[in-house]
């Protein structure tokens, strides 16, 4: 049997990127939610790794410049943070396969002897829940279930994933 909604405790994830690499984490987002509702969120601009400065097209995406970032904590000195608030949930994201691959990336850029940890896909799980909307992206789904969104913005991204993942579980647990 699924798990209810009121049951659902993990941690939503969303990273943006400078370039191509993926380890070239700007920015985090991060949504704790218990029992089905988001109750503690962070968000960290992050300076990325030198060489991997943000080029402008990225910039055109999420709007964070190298300027914003100049003061901000590189992934080593914000990992502890990042770890501590995560704990030992589960991380979703929306397109896990991007934002595992940018917390892999990072983890070995800084060499951070950690194994990243598991993911669930809340675009998968929108995919399963509700088949017949034109695309899964998430300005898509979140527009559909009237979840605010300011998109390519870190922390905005995370809670809209979370209450995706959250409405998709409950739809799923009706249906078992």
């Amino acid at each position: 049997m699924k798990a209810l909604k009121n049951d659902i405790d993990f941690c939503a994830i969303d990273f943006e990127t400078a370039c191509h690499n993926q380890a070239s984490a700007c920015a985090v987002g991060l949504a704790r939610v218990r029992s089905g509702k988001v109750m503690d969120t962070f968000y960290s601009l992050i300076k990325p790794p030198k060489g991997m400065e943000i080029l402008p097209f990225y910039t055109g995406i999420h709007g964070i410049t190298m300027k914003q970032v100049a003061g901000a904590p590189n992934f080593r000195e914000l990992w502890p943070s990042l770890s501590t608030f995560i704990g030992s949930d589960l991380l979703v994201a929306h397109n896990s396969s991007f934002d595992r691959g940018v917390l892999t990336a990072v983890l070995y850029h800084f060499g951070l002897k950690v194994a990243a940890p598991k993911f669930e896909c809340s675009c998968h799980l929108a995919r399963r829940t509700w088949p017949t909307l034109e695309n899964h992206k998430l300005d898509t789904v979140s527009r559909y279930l009237g979840i605010e969104l300011d998109h390519h913005e870190a922390l905005s991204d995370a809670v809209a994933c979370a209450k995706i993942y959250v409405a998709a579980m409950g739809m799923n647990s009706k249906r078992t």
